[in-house]
């Protein structure tokens, strides 16, 4: 059986299916990460625990929003629909990049709803007072805590095992 040659073999130039298969394998490796057995896999984890975690904070205030009637709240109800957006938008970007910067930046944005939900427990945040009864309050703040040791340890084993520029000379 005589093998047919197609354009793309004279060409040199990949064919659809390997330019597809490519650009698949290319968006789910990540090459500047360097494999460094348990310590790699221990990354892994954390790293998709905290993704879980963020969207799972993203659909409380989402819940909390839309159900619980805290769009109804004036200047507190946005930051509801603002933290839902947010947080799925940072888990979407913590699964998709293994820069440091990402879960520096998704631990501040944790610790900055840990904090406005104290302040509103405590004194109230713009004329907004929460009761530690309300739903979601005490979990959230179990949760959101644990989120953020999870993100913090994240992002030191990222930044250990991502290699730096000066590194390569």
């Amino acid at each position: 059986m005589v093998q047919q040659r197609t354009s793309a073999w004279r060409t040199g130039r990949p064919t659809a299916w390997r330019s597809v298969r490519s650009l698949a394998s290319a968006s789910v490796r990540r090459p500047e990460l360097r494999q460094r057995g348990r310590l790699f896999y221990a990354a892994l984890a954390l790293q998709l625990a905290g993704v879980g975690l963020l969207a799972w904070i993203g659909w409380v205030h989402w819940v909390l929003w839309q159900d619980e009637g805290y769009k109804f709240i004036p200047t507190d109800g946005p930051f509801f629909m603002i933290d839902a957006i947010a947080g799925i938008m940072l888990a979407e970007a913590l699964l998709l990049s293994w820069r440091p910067l990402t879960g520096l930046i998704s631990a501040g944005f944790v610790a900055s709803t840990i904090l406005a939900l104290v302040i509103s427990l405590a004194v109230g945040l713009f004329g907004f007072r929460e009761s530690i009864h309300a739903n979601y309050v005490v979990l959230a703040l179990v949760v959101e805590s644990v989120t953020l040791i999870i993100l913090l340890a994240w992002t030191v084993l990222a930044f250990w095992a991502v290699p730096r520029p000066d590194a390569a000379r």
